[in-house]
């Protein structure tokens, strides 16, 4: 790894003194809890330029699931532009340019080293689980994901994505660091005539959308695609079908199907679907340079095989609490075990056939069922919580919740209020059945 500052403007610097005379010490973790802008980026690279280990989480993350996830972690600090007073158990408030910071007891060391990054898992892992990496790694990663699809210095690339989301960190803005390119940023919530006017207004040339935006876009008039010289698709598997209708609006322009997960850096695969055959659609390409996959059959005798990846970029560690999952997918040097099932065809195209591990994708959103149920099962009187997957025909996902309550509970409880307090909006289940050990039998909450 080289010795490369990771940014070199005065704001990054004048940030990371900043960090530095709060008592920040080399190698302590600090979770910035910022919405997409330039802030979160410019205070991302001044924790970098201090020593520090930033993380970025959701910006609405509720206050107890940012408690859970500063203690397992063991961060030092936690950053957003309005922190709740006295609910974090914070030693010292401070402010740094806009943000306001809370300060929390140092751990007897940091928990990390300078040089590091830390990017949550968006579900696969749970609500408190990290990977640790070095940044150079990410950039090694996301300049690799650039050159696959083709990507120059003179493009401008639209990050509308959450940064907190490895996707759009890596393969987007850190990919833009490397490559030198003018860095867009909007979003989210995504709203088609704002995405559109952007394209238009600052001339942008790559864009990067997950399946559901695809999905959402295909119902309206998307002409406007194909100005774009470069269209990625990312986060979760896109229906060969659409993939065809995207081909065809894009009129022969570059569209790249991505594959990754935060684990390996994130990205692994891409696919040039403009230039492949209609049979490929349902392919996320092959393995991006430097990059080496290989297929192992699963232990449960169903013929399925998971897909291992073994790159320079992949994490060095976990960090903070695993939910679901008796690893965190590390099982060699620099090698992971995915959770996916793959098939691969003879000229090594990959072809995603289904997930291993406990949890679904819902609207793009990762959810780990296993911590939903342990979250659900920190409520008051709750003794059990199980989670069924409701599967549509359409291949979308969701899930039910029934919880099992002590004989002292009352059934009428507000458990879908309760849980709002522990678990974001895109994680809640679909309902709620609520049964008592007195036999009595609650109204399922919808």
């Amino acid at each position: 790894m080289s010795d490369r500052r990771p940014c070199s403007s005065p704001c990054c610097e004048f940030l990371g003194r900043a960090w530095q005379q709060l008592g920040l010490r080399p190698g302590d973790i600090v979770l910035l809890c910022l919405p997409n802008g330039r802030d979160l980026l410019n205070q991302f690279f001044g924790v970098l330029m201090a020593g520090g280990v930033p993380a970025l989480v959701a910006p609405l993350t509720p206050v107890a699931r940012l408690r859970e996830i500063a203690l397992v972690m063991g961060a030092r600090a936690i950053g957003a532009f309005r922190l709740p007073a006295g609910e974090l158990g914070a030693s010292a408030h401070e402010v740094i340019g806009p943000i306001q910071v809370a300060m929390l007891p140092p751990t007897p060391e940091p928990s990390a080293a300078p040089g590091e990054a830390i990017v949550l898992t968006s579900g696969t892992s749970g609500f408190a689980s990290g990977c640790v990496f070095d940044f150079e790694a990410l950039l090694l990663n996301g300049k690799r994901h650039a050159e696959s699809i083709g990507q120059r210095k003179e493009d401008v690339v639209l990050v509308s994505l959450p940064l907190h989301f490895s996707f759009a960190l890596v393969a987007q803005a850190l990919a833009s660091l490397v490559c030198g390119n003018r860095l867009v940023i909007s979003g989210p919530p995504f709203n088609l005539s704002l995405y559109s006017r952007t394209l238009h207004e600052y001339g942008v040339t790559i864009s990067s959308l997950t399946p559901v935006l695809i999905r959402s876009l295909l119902h309206a008039d998307v002409n406007f695609l194909s100005e774009l010289r470069v269209l990625t698709v990312g986060g979760d598997a896109l229906e060969p079908d659409l993939v065809a209708r995207l081909v065809e609006y894009r009129r022969g322009a570059d569209l790249y199907l991505t594959y990754g997960l935060t684990q390996a850096g994130p990205r692994v695969s891409t696919l040039a679907a403009h230039a492949e055959t209609s049979r490929r659609y349902g392919s996320v390409g092959r393995p991006i340079e430097g990059t080496a996959t290989f297929l192992r059959p699963t232990a449960d005798g169903s013929g399925r095989k998971q897909l291992y990846v073994t790159s320079e970029s992949v994490m060095k560690r976990p960090v903070g609490r695993v939910d679901g999952r008796l690893y965190h997918g590390l099982v060699g040097p620099q090698t992971i075990a995915t959770g996916d099932a793959f098939e691969q065809d003879e000229q090594g195209y990959l072809f995603f056939k289904g997930r291993l591990c406990d949890f679904i994708s819902r609207d793009g959103v990762k959810i780990s069922l296993a911590g939903v149920r342990r979250a659900a099962r920190q409520l008051s009187h709750v003794l059990s919580a199980k989670t069924t997957v409701i599967q549509y025909e359409d291949g979308s996902e969701d899930f039910d919740l029934e919880l099992g309550l002590d004989s002292c509970a009352n059934p009428a409880m507000d458990a879908r209020e309760m849980l709002r307090g522990l678990l974001s909006r895109g994680e809640m289940p679909r309902s709620i059945h609520v049964e008592s050990t007195n036999g009595i039998e609650a109204h399922p909450y919808k």
